[in-house]
């Protein structure tokens, strides 16, 4: 084993990328519109404007705004030219989004936004933000020029006296009807090539799903960012190093672990590469995977604990512990289902050759942060709904990825709610906004009572005009969520 490290680079090219999906789609006989390289999340093509310019959305439900790229930037050429669309509306406003990496500032616009894979959603005029600075926003070679947030209004990007319509919202009101989006992420086709492929579809209510395995659902428990319930993260050994662990029958739900899981928040994150968990868990988890590679193979504190890339000269069958992520159940406050989580599938593929060697490299899929969170790592091999509108995700194997198996549901003796403290006080936001709301009312009572006073021939005029108190209520509810 060699250790390096591997720059954010792109392995392949994005033609290269559309060659495997081609060929990708010919062999499975279904059509993959997503793709990207190592570490790099998932990207869909997008039209935007008239006539039409073309670029690569990171698909991101760890966020809700609609994003490009409006000038040059470091590592990148392509970018959304503004003024050579006939139908943009720019508001000048400014706007800004920060992530747990990265940020960038730019102004509202809105034009017409057209994905050409998703064929049953029409084009739509959306809200959307001109990037024009960013901070380890871009990362160097990547292949995308802006992201697709697929989250609820409360984290999309702000600014003063500003709200910006999310692209599903646009959608929503354009069919006047709530739609869902599905994810199917397959991962790496093989150990020899870097590059992920998978499949984004919209839905409604009467689309059917021809995924016919079994479907378990968690529900969102704040719509915010799609928050769950993680009740445990464990590693399951297998009783031989070729095979899948046997047949979970569930297991007991420790409280203390739960509820350092769910301390900060547990969301599930499409535009995160790994599963990060509270560092007491990481080290856990990481510690058991380590003490059974350590029977076979010495690999160095710097791949489990700080993200360097483990290098082979040939690829690796990994044959160590699954990982078992245990989700709250929609069904019932004391039940369960397990993911099951596969090594092909957290130790990842991020080279697959360097500096004319034959070196395969390999990172960790895991890695330690202040909140829980199910990046694409925790999704491939798996088929994910999300309903916005009924507030669950629903997860199913899929034909696709690696054997990620979901097990249950099991039943718990107490509310896992109430033991894991997941039913939260009302939050900070709705305590602002209603707090905002009172204290409009009575400034507009104060300077009602003035008006009549001073102005009485007047206030026959002044009444007819509507009250703004909601319109600056919803200002108010994006800019709190931001700041909580």
């Amino acid at each position: 084993m060699r250790l390096c490290s591997i720059s954010a680079k792109m392995m392949r090219n994005t033609v290269y990328g559309f060659l495997v999906l081609v060929s990708l789609s010919y062999t499975l006989g279904e059509e993959f519109n997503l793709f990207g390289d190592a570490g790099q999340a998932y990207s869909v093509e997008v039209n935007l404007g008239h006539p039409p310019q073309k670029f690569n959305l990171l698909v991101d439900t760890g966020s809700t705004t609609l994003a490009i790229a409006s000038q040059v930037r470091q590592g990148g050429k392509s970018f959304f030219k503004a003024n050579e669309s006939t139908t943009i509306w720019d508001s000048g406003k400014q706007v800004q989004a920060k992530y747990s990496q990265g940020m960038w500032v730019g102004h509202l616009a809105s034009d017409w936004v057209q994905f050409p894979s998703l064929s049953n959603i029409p084009e739509v005029r959306t809200d959307l933000a001109l990037i024009t600075e960013s901070h380890k926003f871009f990362m160097n070679g990547s292949g995308w020029q802006g992201l697709l947030g697929l989250a609820y209004l409360p984290v999309g990007a702000w600014g003063e006296n500003v709200v910006v319509e999310s692209w599903l919202d646009s959608v929503d009101r354009t069919l006047k009807k709530p739609i869902s989006f599905q994810l199917k992420l397959c991962g790496v086709l093989n150990a020899t090539n870097a590059t992920h492929y998978g499949n984004f579809k919209m839905l409604d209510d009467a689309t059917e799903n021809k995924n016919t395995n079994q479907s378990y659902q968690t529900p969102v428990l704040r719509q915010r960012w799609y928050e769950v319930g993680v009740l445990s993260v464990r590693v399951i050994n297998t009783n031989n190093n070729n095979s899948a662990p046997t047949q979970s029958t569930g297991t007991d739900i420790d409280n203390e672990i739960c509820l350092k899981l769910n301390e900060e928040k547990s969301i599930v994150d499409s535009g995160t590469t790994n599963i990060r968990l509270p560092d007491t868990v990481f080290r856990e988890i990481v510690g058991q995977i380590r003490n059974a590679v350590s029977k076979i193979n010495v690999i160095s504190d710097e791949f489990w604990y700080h993200g360097e890339a483990g290098c082979w000269p040939q690829p690796q069958e990994w044959s160590l512990p699954w990982i078992a992520i245990d989700l709250l159940s929609v069904d019932a406050d004391n039940q369960y289902f397990t993911l099951e989580i596969p090594p092909q599938t957290y130790m990842r593929v991020v080279s697959t050759g360097e500096a004319g060697t034959d070196f395969v490299c390999y990172k960790l899929g895991l890695e330690a942060g202040p909140e829980t969170v199910l990046g694409y790592t925790a999704m491939e091999g798996l088929q994910v709904l999300f309903n916005r509108s009924a507030g669950w995700i629903g997860w199913q194997t899929s034909n696709c990825g690696s054997n990620a198996r979901i097990t249950g549901p099991y039943n718990a003796s107490t509310s896992l709610i109430d033991s894991c403290q997941l039913r939260r006080p009302v939050s900070e936001t709705a305590v602002s906004i209603r707090a905002a709301q009172w204290a409009l009312c009575a400034i507009s009572i104060i300077a009602a009572g003035v008006l009549v006073y001073l102005l009485a021939p007047c206030v026959k005029a002044v009444c007819r005009k509507p009250l703004r108190t909601q319109q600056i209520s919803l200002s108010t509810a994006a800019l709190v969520e931001q700041e909580t």
